[in-house]
């Protein structure tokens, strides 16, 4: 004891900085890497060494953006339960699905999802995706839930066909100029004007001005890709982190993206805002009917114009890019497949010359066409937009996975660009892009939906579901009616994991069909 108070109170300054400190930071880190490799409890746990001892490993999984690519290699290596950090395990395991996600006493969502709130925050309230407190949530979704419904989507169905009208023209001078463009940019404009067009009733202007509006893109671009490293860092280490990217240049614009988007939220709302007492009974877009929510009752439920910010943050946040990823890949795998494309283009013109389409296609008509249909949901399983775990935290009774009982208040999840890829479900050719798997029997199809968790799953299905799929059945169904796409090049796209899957080098020609 003497000893240890002369190293302790004896020894000088410069000793403590050199000598003392170093060599207990060493001790603890050989402390901490024995015990989390033997008696924590997700010890037995496999996974990569660096997973199993700190957050970094993800971090830099992220930075990479190779996640889903490197969990189905570990997966394949190891089993159906892995360790991806000290505190979380993801299960690739379809029968996994009801356990995770269960319909009745839902798991809470973990601090993974308070890195997508704005900050300063637009609302006291948290947002449907970002709430992690389920009784808040199912309450929350309660007030707001309807105005996501189909049928309230459907309601802005004129709005949706002036934009595919629009983007129909400008598909029309490429093709005619026999130009290469940047196909996935353009799904992604047409995207983002269908946000303005339905969240705030009037198309942002991407289409209509043939370029990135406003840098809305670039924003959210530079923005995913380091909120995606800043949520899967420790939660207590983000303020941090978030101070110090102010002082390198790359995070700073990041940091800068994150504020700009915040901005448009707010912009954007409050010019809707300024003809409410006029309009507002005589629009059906979503952000006028959030509005006549907190109008009518938004004293009694506790809705105020913030939180309708706070929804039209995330719609520009996450509407168009995931929307824009699922088109791409539709349209990529079709032009690497041209027989799917073919076939989809005979079922569209048969069902046009059986005078069943309107034009442009409506909504219930496309979503009626078998094979359509079999191909996008075909490419959505192959390449959901979102693939990272969807985390919850395990119970306070624990959880068993795979034969491994995970105790409470540990991070579970499932990655949907991991669990869609299981040969058990969806076959041997799992990973082959086969519209037809999904039109063999009603009661395989039934199987894999189980499995299909693109859209998330259970209590927390994504709940701009109905738009994405309303706008991806009309513009790829008019799409295919009118042209041929084919690729530029014989590259493979290129892709990076930021939480959605940015693709990039989808460069495309147009041929006008003469049959349609």
């Amino acid at each position: 004891m003497a000893l240890l108070a002369e190293v302790l109170f004896g020894t000088s300054p410069r000793t403590w900085i050199s000598v003392v400190l170093p060599t207990a930071l060493v001790l603890y880190w050989i402390g901490w890497i024995i015990y989390a490799r033997t008696l924590h409890p997700l010890a037995s746990v496999p996974g990569p060494f660096w997973a199993s001892i700190s957050r970094t490993w993800l971090m830099w999984r992220m930075h990479v953006g190779d996640l889903e690519i490197v969990e189905r290699a570990l997966h394949a290596q190891h089993g159906p339960l892995i360790r991806i950090a000290p505190d979380e395990v993801a299960s690739n395991d379809p029968a996994a699905i009801p356990l995770i996600f269960p319909i009745q006493r839902p798991l809470e969502k973990t601090v993974w999802y308070l890195v997508w709130r704005p900050v300063p925050n637009l609302s006291k309230r948290a947002d449907m995706f970002t709430s992690i407190n389920e009784k808040e949530h199912a309450a929350y979704r309660k007030i707001v839930g309807g105005v996501y419904a189909m049928s309230n989507i459907l309601r802005n169905e004129d709005h949706l066909d002036d934009c595919v009208n629009l983007f129909m023209k400008r598909l029309r001078e490429f093709a005619d100029r026999k130009e290469e463009f940047d196909f996935g940019l353009w799904l992604e404009m047409y995207a983002f004007d269908v946000i303005g067009a339905v969240f705030f009733g009037k198309q942002f202007g991407f289409l209509e001005n043939s370029h990135d509006y406003g840098s809305y893109i670039q924003s959210v671009h530079r923005a995913m890709p380091f909120l995606s490293v800043v949520a899967m860092t420790p939660h207590y280490f983000r303020p941090i982190l978030m101070a110090c990217a102010v002082t390198v240049p790359k995070l700073l614009r990041a940091v800068i993206a994150v504020g700009g988007i915040r901005k448009i939220a707010i912009q954007n709302t409050n010019q809707q805002m300024l003809n409410t007492e006029t309009t507002t009974s005589k629009r059906h877009d979503i952000l006028a009917q959030l509005l006549t929510i907190v109008h009518e009752k938004g004293e009694k439920v506790n809705l105020t114009h913030n939180d309708a910010t706070a929804e039209m943050w995330t719609g520009i946040m996450a509407g168009a890019d995931s929307t824009s990823i699922s088109l791409r890949a539709i349209f990529y795998y079709m032009m690497k497949h041209p027989e799917t494309l073919v076939k989809a283009q005979a079922e569209i013109d048969a069902a046009s010359a059986a005078g069943i389409l309107s034009t442009p296609v409506k909504y219930n008509e496309a979503v009626a066409l078998p094979y359509l249909s079999a191909v996008v949901k075909e490419a959505t399983r192959l390449f959901p937009s979102f693939q990272v775990s969807m985390q919850r935290y395990s119970p306070k009774q624990g959880i068993e996975l795979s034969g491994k009982h995970i105790p409470a208040g540990f991070r579970v999840g499932m990655n949907p660009g991991v669990v869609q890829h299981d040969k058990g479900v969806f076959g041997l050719d799992a990973d082959k892009f086969n519209p037809e798997r999904w039109l063999e029997s009603e009661e395989r199809s039934k199987a894999m939906d189980r499995s299909y968790v693109t859209f998330g799953v259970g209590t927390r299905t994504c709940t701009g579901k109905h738009l994405a799929m309303t706008e991806i059945f009309k513009v790829t169904s008019e799409i295919l009616r009118h042209f041929t796409p084919e690729m530029a090049h014989d590259r493979p796209w290129k892709t990076h994991n930021a939480t959605f899957v940015m693709q990039s080098d989808v460069i495309c020609r147009f041929k006008r069909r003469t049959a349609a």
